[in-house]
């Protein structure tokens, strides 16, 4: 009896895992900020206010809401940093992620909850020959040369990370402030619960069987 009952919360628990296991997200992307908001509702903002040019190569920054880290090609503290700009890619005039991508790894950008949208102001990426693109859980756009100018998307799955990194042409160097993101309101999909509620029929049904 525990034996056939184990296998049936098995059951129930693969099912409950195979429906989690979701495809990659559908973005939408926005090139006005105006119409992000709209398109999202709430939403929390980090202008980095108060950094002073962290480094993050050597470790993740916390900026509060998320932390902001590099893997692969490095280029220097200048390229690498949560502060004022550093380079010639100069966002608004105030502290702002640094950031560059090369050949190898890139810039990723990792929250303490799951998120449904994100954006924000650009300086310079994707520029001349230069291509940055954002991979969110295994869906991969191209982010175009902005010059200040907003960018962001909306995902029709949750996630906690978006990873920046060099898609075409040599090391690409960009600035962004005035992140926005939109936390996920998260429950679980009636299907999963389906699932789960039929493996958990079939163990009652088993045990009860058994009784007999």
């Amino acid at each position: 009896m525990r034996l056939r009952l184990v296998l049936a919360f098995s059951a129930a628990i693969t099912a409950f895992a195979v429906v989690a296991a979701q495809a990659a997200p559908v973005l939408t992307i926005f090139n006005n900020r105006a119409a992000w908001e709209a398109a999202v509702g709430s939403f929390s903002e980090e202008d980095f206010t108060g950094f002073a040019g962290t480094s993050y190569q050597a470790a993740p920054v916390d900026v509060g809401d998320f932390s902001v880290s590099m893997s692969g090609s490095d280029f220097g503290a200048e390229w690498h940093n949560v502060g004022p700009v550093s380079s010639n890619n100069d966002v608004n005039g105030s502290a702002q992620i640094n950031a560059a991508t090369g050949d190898a790894g890139g810039l990723t950008l990792t929250f303490d909850f799951p998120i449904t949208a994100f954006g924000a102001n650009w300086q310079g990426p994707s520029d001349e020959n230069r291509v940055t693109s954002v991979n969110v859980d295994g869906t991969i756009v191209a982010i175009p040369n902005l010059n200040g100018g907003f960018w962001g998307f909306t995902s029709d799955t949750p996630f906690t990370s978006a990873f920046f990194f060099l898609s075409a042409g040599p090391a690409d160097g960009f600035g962004l402030d005035n992140v926005v993101y939109s936390q996920a309101n998260v429950v679980p999909e009636p299907a999963t619960l389906s699932l789960l509620g039929l493996g958990l029929l079939g163990a009652g049904m088993r045990l009860r069987r058994k009784a007999r």
